[in-house]
Protein backbone atom coordinates (compact mmCIF):
# COMPACT_ATOMS: atom_id res chain seq x y z
CA UNK A 1 0.00 0.00 0.00
CA UNK A 2 1.32 3.40 -0.98
CA UNK A 3 1.14 6.39 1.44
CA UNK A 4 0.01 9.68 -0.20
CA UNK A 5 2.58 12.40 -0.46
CA UNK A 6 2.62 14.16 2.96
CA UNK A 7 2.44 17.81 1.71
CA UNK A 8 -0.68 16.97 -0.34
CA UNK A 9 -2.38 15.47 2.72
CA UNK A 10 -1.48 18.53 4.84
CA UNK A 11 -2.90 20.92 2.21
CA UNK A 12 -6.13 18.92 2.05
CA UNK A 13 -6.51 19.05 5.84
CA UNK A 14 -5.86 22.81 5.94
CA UNK A 15 -8.43 23.45 3.18
CA UNK A 16 -11.04 21.31 4.96
CA UNK A 17 -10.48 23.07 8.29
CA UNK A 18 -10.67 26.48 6.60
CA UNK A 19 -14.00 25.58 5.02
CA UNK A 20 -15.38 24.52 8.39
CA UNK A 21 -14.21 27.72 10.09
CA UNK A 22 -15.65 30.00 7.39
CA UNK A 23 -19.01 28.21 7.47
CA UNK A 24 -19.20 28.59 11.26
CA UNK A 25 -18.27 32.30 11.08
CA UNK A 26 -20.77 33.12 8.33
CA UNK A 27 -22.49 36.47 8.68
CA UNK A 28 -24.53 36.36 5.50
CA UNK A 29 -28.09 37.63 5.84
CA UNK A 30 -31.01 35.25 5.70
CA UNK A 31 -33.98 35.57 3.41
CA UNK A 32 -37.34 33.87 3.77
CA UNK A 33 -40.96 34.04 2.69
CA UNK A 34 -43.09 35.11 5.64
CA UNK A 35 -45.93 32.59 5.93
CA UNK A 36 -48.28 35.11 7.57
CA UNK A 37 -47.82 38.17 5.34
CA UNK A 38 -46.47 36.57 2.11
CA UNK A 39 -43.65 39.13 2.12
CA UNK A 40 -40.05 38.26 1.36
CA UNK A 41 -37.93 39.19 4.37
CA UNK A 42 -34.17 39.78 4.21
CA UNK A 43 -32.69 40.09 7.68
CA UNK A 44 -29.26 40.58 9.20
CA UNK A 45 -27.60 37.32 10.32
CA UNK A 46 -26.81 38.69 13.80
CA UNK A 47 -28.16 41.85 15.42
CA UNK A 48 -26.20 44.67 17.03
CA UNK A 49 -26.53 44.64 20.82
CA UNK A 50 -25.92 47.72 22.99
CA UNK A 51 -25.78 47.81 26.79
CA UNK A 52 -26.18 50.36 29.57
CA UNK A 53 -24.66 49.39 32.92
CA UNK A 54 -26.99 49.65 35.95
CA UNK A 55 -24.68 49.32 39.00
CA UNK A 56 -27.11 51.47 41.01
CA UNK A 57 -29.64 48.61 40.96
CA UNK A 58 -27.55 45.42 41.04
CA UNK A 59 -24.13 43.97 40.31
CA UNK A 60 -23.64 43.24 36.59
CA UNK A 61 -27.11 44.54 35.84
CA UNK A 62 -27.63 45.95 32.38
CA UNK A 63 -30.33 47.33 30.15
CA UNK A 64 -29.97 46.43 26.49
CA UNK A 65 -31.04 47.60 23.06
CA UNK A 66 -30.85 45.05 20.23
CA UNK A 67 -30.99 46.43 16.67
CA UNK A 68 -31.78 44.20 13.68
CA UNK A 69 -31.87 45.58 10.14
CA UNK A 70 -34.25 44.07 7.60
CA UNK A 71 -36.00 44.64 4.30
CA UNK A 72 -39.61 43.69 3.60
CA UNK A 73 -40.55 43.04 -0.03
CA UNK A 74 -44.30 42.99 -0.66
CA UNK A 75 -44.86 42.31 -4.34
CA UNK A 76 -41.91 44.45 -5.45
CA UNK A 77 -42.52 47.30 -2.99
CA UNK A 78 -39.46 47.17 -0.74
CA UNK A 79 -39.28 48.91 2.62
CA UNK A 80 -36.39 48.95 5.09
CA UNK A 81 -36.66 48.72 8.86
CA UNK A 82 -34.70 48.65 12.08
CA UNK A 83 -36.27 46.39 14.69
CA UNK A 84 -35.24 47.71 18.13
CA UNK A 85 -35.75 45.50 21.17
CA UNK A 86 -35.44 47.04 24.63
CA UNK A 87 -34.77 44.51 27.36
CA UNK A 88 -32.95 44.06 30.63
CA UNK A 89 -31.30 41.60 32.98
CA UNK A 90 -33.21 43.36 35.77
CA UNK A 91 -36.50 42.16 37.13
CA UNK A 92 -39.30 44.60 36.23
CA UNK A 93 -40.14 44.79 39.94
CA UNK A 94 -36.98 46.90 40.32
CA UNK A 95 -38.67 49.40 37.99
CA UNK A 96 -41.94 49.40 39.87
CA UNK A 97 -43.37 46.73 37.53
CA UNK A 98 -42.87 48.82 34.38
CA UNK A 99 -41.05 47.28 31.39
CA UNK A 100 -38.14 49.06 29.72
CA UNK A 101 -39.59 51.39 27.07
CA UNK A 102 -38.52 54.31 24.89
CA UNK A 103 -40.32 55.66 21.83
CA UNK A 104 -37.48 58.05 21.04
CA UNK A 105 -34.31 56.34 19.86
CA UNK A 106 -31.20 57.96 18.37
CA UNK A 107 -28.29 56.09 16.83
CA UNK A 108 -25.01 57.96 17.26
CA UNK A 109 -22.82 56.88 14.34
CA UNK A 110 -19.51 58.74 14.19
CA UNK A 111 -20.45 62.42 13.87
CA UNK A 112 -24.11 61.84 12.90
CA UNK A 113 -27.20 61.48 15.06
CA UNK A 114 -29.76 59.28 13.30
CA UNK A 115 -33.34 59.44 14.61
CA UNK A 116 -35.34 56.92 12.58
CA UNK A 117 -39.11 57.28 12.17
CA UNK A 118 -41.12 55.11 14.58
CA UNK A 119 -43.60 52.92 12.68
CA UNK A 120 -45.05 51.03 15.64
CA UNK A 121 -44.51 48.48 18.34
CA UNK A 122 -45.12 45.17 16.57
CA UNK A 123 -43.51 43.35 13.68
CA UNK A 124 -46.92 43.10 11.97
CA UNK A 125 -46.91 46.89 11.49
CA UNK A 126 -43.87 46.38 9.22
CA UNK A 127 -45.47 43.49 7.34
CA UNK A 128 -43.65 40.74 9.22
CA UNK A 129 -45.57 37.93 10.90
CA UNK A 130 -43.22 37.29 13.82
CA UNK A 131 -40.34 38.89 15.71
CA UNK A 132 -37.06 39.27 13.81
CA UNK A 133 -33.81 38.46 15.67
CA UNK A 134 -35.47 39.00 19.03
CA UNK A 135 -33.33 38.72 22.16
CA UNK A 136 -33.62 35.68 24.43
CA UNK A 137 -36.64 35.45 26.70
CA UNK A 138 -40.04 37.05 26.39
CA UNK A 139 -39.60 40.24 28.38
CA UNK A 140 -38.72 42.81 25.74
CA UNK A 141 -40.39 45.80 24.15
CA UNK A 142 -40.25 46.16 20.37
CA UNK A 143 -40.03 49.43 18.47
CA UNK A 144 -40.06 49.27 14.67
CA UNK A 145 -38.37 52.14 12.81
CA UNK A 146 -38.42 52.93 9.10
CA UNK A 147 -35.04 53.53 7.47
CA UNK A 148 -33.25 53.26 4.12
CA UNK A 149 -30.29 51.36 2.70
CA UNK A 150 -27.97 54.38 2.84
CA UNK A 151 -28.59 54.76 6.58
CA UNK A 152 -28.03 51.05 7.21
CA UNK A 153 -24.78 51.30 5.21
CA UNK A 154 -23.62 54.32 7.23
CA UNK A 155 -24.31 52.50 10.51
CA UNK A 156 -22.46 49.41 9.26
CA UNK A 157 -19.36 51.42 8.32
CA UNK A 158 -19.30 53.79 11.32
CA UNK A 159 -16.21 53.62 13.52
CA UNK A 160 -18.11 54.55 16.69
CA UNK A 161 -21.68 53.55 17.52
CA UNK A 162 -23.97 54.19 20.45
CA UNK A 163 -27.72 54.21 21.02
CA UNK A 164 -29.39 56.99 22.98
CA UNK A 165 -32.91 56.62 24.39
CA UNK A 166 -35.05 58.98 26.39
CA UNK A 167 -36.17 58.33 29.95
CA UNK A 168 -37.87 60.40 32.66
CA UNK A 169 -34.41 60.97 34.18
CA UNK A 170 -32.94 62.18 30.87
CA UNK A 171 -31.06 60.61 27.95
CA UNK A 172 -29.59 57.12 28.44
CA UNK A 173 -26.57 56.03 26.36
CA UNK A 174 -26.02 52.40 25.38
CA UNK A 175 -22.56 51.33 24.22
CA UNK A 176 -21.81 48.35 21.92
CA UNK A 177 -22.04 45.03 23.75
CA UNK A 178 -22.08 42.59 20.81
CA UNK A 179 -20.75 44.47 17.78
CA UNK A 180 -22.16 42.81 14.67
CA UNK A 181 -21.46 45.55 12.12
CA UNK A 182 -19.89 42.89 9.92
CA UNK A 183 -23.26 41.11 9.73
CA UNK A 184 -24.99 44.43 8.96
CA UNK A 185 -22.48 45.04 6.15
CA UNK A 186 -23.47 41.62 4.77
CA UNK A 187 -27.13 42.63 4.72
CA UNK A 188 -26.32 45.97 3.06
CA UNK A 189 -24.31 44.21 0.33
CA UNK A 190 -27.29 41.93 -0.35
CA UNK A 191 -29.72 44.87 -0.44
CA UNK A 192 -27.45 46.76 -2.84
CA UNK A 193 -27.23 43.72 -5.12
CA UNK A 194 -23.53 43.12 -4.44
CA UNK A 195 -24.05 39.66 -2.92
Amino acid sequence: MRVPYLPVVIVQIVVALGACASARDSVGPSEYLDQTTAATISVVAKPLVFAHERPDLAVRARDYVTLAGASVNRGGAIEYYIFAYLWSTLDNRNRGGAPLTADSLTIAADDRRISPQLVGHSSQEAGVGSAIRAPPGHHWTLNVYKTDVATLAFIAEARHLAVITSSPEGPVTYEPWDDQRRALRGLVRRLQGQD
